[in-house]
């Protein structure tokens, strides 16, 4: 069986529109300001933390009545050049996307489990750090962003300049977006 590839051209801009008509649409691929970058694999680690989340939030909703959390290579239209796939996506359930091919909507929670590749020099947290800003500016509602390296969670509100920064004796909170949804942080990293 034969594999075929495609070559992308680096300097060709793709709007949400082409990348969905794309094969990278299918998974492992972000469009990011019009480019398409692969997203890079996820360790056990990260697997485990997004599994633990999910399964937490299907305990506490498992009918679905708040709201749908999905896992993994979604990606979410944030705006015409730009749809990222977040680790976990949480929409409210009167945003819930539809059924389709093309990229969801913007979710109301987005939750980045950060790697060593996303953090390892200063460019890449700042590219870490601009991700973030570009869901407050689709209107994302809440951001966690999980750091396995130090057992740590920023929540990032869109009215705050700087991340509460929750260590893991501290416990996350769906706040008015996933209203009574709490998890130990401690048990993101068991």
């Amino acid at each position: 069986m034969a594999i075929e590839a495609r070559a992308i051209k680096a300097e060709q801009f793709y709007t949400v529109e082409q990348f969905e008509q794309m094969p990278e649409f299918s998974g492992g691929f972000e469009l990011i300001d019009g480019k398409v970058i692969a997203k890079p694999m996820t360790t056990i680690q990260h697997g485990r933390i997004a599994r633990r989340i999910i399964n937490s939030y299907y305990d506490f909703d498992r009918d679905e009545k708040i709201g749908e959390v999905v896992a993994g290579d979604v990606n979410v239209r944030l705006a015409n050049d730009y749809a990222p796939a977040p680790d976990i996506s949480f929409w409210k359930a009167e945003n819930r996307p539809k059924d389709g091919a093309g990229a969801a909507p913007r979710p109301d929670l987005a939750i980045e489990i950060w790697s060593d590749s996303d953090l390892n020099t200063k460019k890449k947290r700042e590219e870490a750090r601009a991700k973030l800003a570009r869901y407050f500016d689709a209107g994302v509602l809440l951001v966690w962003a999980i750091n396995p390296d130090n057992q740590t969670v920023e929540i990032h509100r869109p009215d705050q300049t700087t991340p509460e920064v929750l260590d893991i004796n501290a416990e996350l909170s769906g706040e008015n977006v996933i209203p009574g949804f709490k998890f130990a942080i401690n048990k993101l990293f068991e």
